[in-house]
């Protein structure tokens, strides 16, 4: 099936990686996030968006059914995320896939020559963890298509130290009059184990900014005891902006 089977697939991470939070809750625990990341050359990503768009739009015409969460990141890469139950999903994921894909080289699509040379791909599945999640009551992602991703490598065996202090900011925010809310991903397959992937959401990034600099100067020392309690477990960091596409995101029928 070569590059085409994988490239369907992901028209799937989310953040993102990932998954629309929104959809996540109202479905309850997706279980399991098979993420894909894809990365383009700058000199290729009109291209891209370009074959890109035929795929999707041949997708609606043959009508296929399936479930997929797309990401653009700042950083010419996309995200697509996919939800399965358990591990067996992924092999019921590239089934689907290949079926896909001969249907569409069956209508004129060859997409091992559409995507030759414009991309390459990582993947790992990411679990959703609801208990160190924080979603205020009445608050709602609606609208919220900007994303930001932080990727906390922890340190080997600090998982449980890691999700106590997690727990602190959890408690912290459940007491000041704040709408601030995030969502946290563990990697359980893929490189630079154990990590978190935080993700928080706003309708803009100067919104974002705009509420975590208000937050900062009301409580900084506050933060920064919760800090100096996290850190200790974390290795390194680093963060990742995004934008959720709702064009090129689709939700199964059930």
């Amino acid at each position: 099936m070569k590059k085409f089977s994988l490239l369907l697939v992901m028209c799937l991470f989310a953040g993102a990686f990932f998954v629309n939070t929104t959809q996540a809750q109202e479905s309850d625990d997706p279980g399991l996030i098979f993420l894909m990341e894809e990365f383009v050359a700058p000199a290729d990503m009109a291209e891209f968006w370009k074959v890109q768009q035929e795929a999707f739009d041949l997708f609606d015409e043959l009508d296929f059914n399936f479930t997929i969460w797309a990401y653009q990141t700042s950083e010419n890469s996309f995200y697509w995320a996919m939800p399965m139950k358990n591990f067996a999903g992924i092999d019921r994921i590239y089934g689907d896939m290949m079926k896909y894909s001969q249907l569409m080289k069956e209508n004129g699509y060859d997409g091992d020559a559409k995507f030759r040379d414009l991309s390459n791909i990582s993947q790992s599945v990411v679990m959703w963890n609801k208990e160190l999640s924080y979603h205020p009551e009445g608050v709602s992602d609606e609208g919220k298509g900007f994303h930001e991703w932080t990727f906390m490598y922890l340190k080997s065996g600090h998982e449980k130290e890691a999700a106590d202090a997690a727990k602190k900011y959890m408690e912290f925010y459940k007491n000041i009059d704040s709408d601030y809310s995030w969502d946290i991903y563990q990697v359980v397959f893929g490189e630079h184990t154990p990590c978190w992937i935080l993700e928080v959401q706003a309708e803009s990034e100067a919104a974002l900014r705009e509420t975590e600099d208000a937050l900062m100067k009301e409580y900084r020392d506050d933060f920064r005891k919760l800090w100096q309690n996290m850190v200790q477990h974390v290795r390194t960091i680093e963060t990742k902006k995004g934008w959720y596409l709702s064009a090129w995101s689709r939700q199964a029928e059930e």
